[in-house]
């Protein structure tokens, strides 16, 4: 860190020069730079970029152009990277990993490589187990990390154990060629769980030179999959930037010209804002309300479509809405939150995270196999303090035509969601709206820390979305959908209905999802619902997981 300079100066490696940003060095003074790029020597600052809350450019540069990539590649040689003097990663199931091992170390000869794969072998742990087994190519050392994933023993947790390669892979894979040696069921959640290990943002000085990651698949070729995947994994490790972003970077301004940017240029998709007072002269009551303290930082709606068809919902409900919650920051508002609830509420916008990534890869993909419309709506607001906020005991008017009784600020998420739902039926005339959000600190007292809690409006539509979960490896677990049990919490004497629960003990989490079913009723909604409470799941230690992108579009048949 620069002499002199605050918490917000920041650091990052390996960026091009644009302009330097005017600070003052002298001890004490605060710096307003934020997104110092350091060019050579870790420590050593030769040249800076301007990154600042109104100056949307350099973020949006940072996400949409990471100095490091996780790409996908076909096999070709087994062996090359290690002969191009790159170190490996081989992970699988033990008898596959055992079998490629043992390939590489006859093809170069190598027989330490096949003894540390048997050894690994041997006893696998519920963890994982690792072996590194190092030797020469050449002149050359070099060194290939082996991970025996052990089989899942439940019929929830997914196959290809997700859990495993992120607690033993975590920002370990720079510059690495990942072997992945597993069955074509795990290949999906295999491949996207690596792909989340590469973390895509980092603010600091000493930082390694970027370097970017390959993958490639042992065994059966995965064909067409293959550019599906590199689109998802793009699209998951853009939804990890945005949330481990902090929110000198990432404001509902910000937000909104990076979305526009990401979208430019894409074939058959339309964008449409709806921001600052416009919503509160438009009737979007729940997402006026919440952003509108926040100073220079107006609350704002984005409507995306896709629709290579050209189809109009004119004759009915057609396609598939994805809304998200974009809470960009979670200060609770006037039921302000104490330090330790409020440090980690950047990652407040994860919903929407979700499904914009879920959204652009399917578009990427070529859109629904249907070739029906698909939709993304996202709630973006900053839950501020200041003069103008909106306070308990008040009223507010949404845009479903409901009101809503204000018993608790920190419930925010939900009063934004009924809006963006509500505009997914009245504008959008989609058969499927799925909702997302990081809701509830009570989504984990029912599905703990690697499951998110689904609500859905049909058996059917319940077990797809689990079944997609089981299959991208981001898993979902059905939460109580008892609308005439639950909704009674929300009983109010002065208006449709309040915002908080009466009894925190009664299904809290999915009484936060009936909340907004009520508003999508209410809309005029006939078709279908899904809704996803991802909070706990949306993070693992300190970064983001891109969680949302993997289940919906495993869930919407993009693969």
């Amino acid at each position: 860190m620069l002499a002199g300079a605050s918490a917000r100066t920041s650091l990052r490696l390996g960026d091009s020069v644009e302009k330097a940003s005017p600070c003052r060095e002298a001890a004490g003074h605060d710096f307003w730079l934020t997104g110092l790029q350091v060019l050579s020597t870790p420590g050593q600052v030769q040249a800076i970029r301007q990154v600042r809350p109104d100056h949307a450019e350099g973020v949006i540069d940072v996400l949409l152009n990471p100095k490091e990539q996780v790409q996908f590649l076909d096999l070709g040689d087994v062996g090359a990277p290690l002969k191009e003097g790159r170190d490996m990663w081989i992970i699988g199931s033990a008898p596959e990993l055992l079998q490629v091992a043992k390939d590489i170390a006859e093809a170069l000869k190598v027989p330490v490589l096949a003894a540390a794969a048997e050894a690994v072998a041997k006893q696998v742990e519920n963890n994982g187990s690792t072996k590194a087994a190092t030797f020469l190519i050449g002149e050359e050392l070099r060194t290939v990390t082996l991970l025996a994933v052990p089989p899942a023993q439940s019929r929830v947790v997914c196959k290809a154990r997700p859990d495993v390669i992120a607690k033993q892979m975590q920002g370990k894979i720079r510059g690495k060629d990942i072997l992945i040696a597993v069955t074509e069921e795990n290949r999906l959640a295999t491949g996207l769980a690596v792909a989340r290990c590469l973390p895509p943002f980092a603010s600091k000085a000493d930082t390694p030179s970027p370097a970017d990651a390959t993958v490639r698949f042992y065994g059966a070729a995965p064909g067409p999959m293959l550019e599906k995947l590199n689109h998802m994994a793009t699209a998951v490790r853009l939804a990890q930037g945005l949330v481990d972003m902090p929110p000198n970077f990432i404001q509902p301004a910000t937000l909104k010209e990076f979305v526009l940017a990401a979208t430019k240029g894409l074939d058959k998709v339309t964008a449409h804002v709806i921001e600052g007072t416009e919503l509160r002269d438009k009737g979007y009551g729940g997402l006026w309300n919440v952003g509108k303290s926040a100073d220079q930082r107006p609350p704002c709606l984005i409507a995306l479509t896709h629709n290579p068809s050209g189809v109009s919902a004119d004759s009915g409900p057609v396609g598939v809405a994805l809304v998200g919650k974009g809470i960009t920051y979670d200060t609770g508002g006037a039921a302000l939150k104490p330090r330790e609830g409020m440090c980690g509420m950047k990652r407040d916008m994860g919903g929407a995270a979700g499904v914009f990534g879920a959204w652009l890869a399917a578009v990427k993909c070529g859109g629904l196999p249907t070739g029906a419309p698909l939709h993304c709506v996202l709630c973006i607001a900053e839950n501020g303090i200041g003069p103008g906020m909106f306070l308990n005991d008040d009223i507010i008017m949404h845009y479903s035509g409901l009101t809503s009784e204000i018993n608790n600020t920190d419930a925010e998420g939900r009063l934004v969601l009924a809006d963006g739902v509500a505009h997914a039926v009245k504008n959008l005339g989609a058969e499927l709206i799925v909702d997302m959000a990081t809701l509830t600190g009570a989504q984990a007292i029912s599905t703990g820390k690697h499951f998110s809690s689904i609500l859905a409006s049909d058996e059917v539509l319940e077990k797809e979305i689990v079944d997609a979960g089981r299959k991208s490896g981001e898993g979902a677990h059905p939460g109580l959908f008892a609308p005439e049990l639950l909704l009674s919490e929300f009983d109010s004497e002065f208006a449709d209905m309040k915002n908080s629960v009466k009894d925190r003990s009664n299904a809290q989490s999915s009484c936060a999802g009936l909340f907004i079913y009520k508003h999508l009723k209410h809309a005029g909604h006939q078709g279908r619902w899904i809704h996803c409470d991802m909070y706990y799941p949306s993070f693992l230690g300190e970064y983001a997981t891109g969680y949302g992108v993997g289940l919906l579009c495993a869930q919407l048949g993009v693969v």
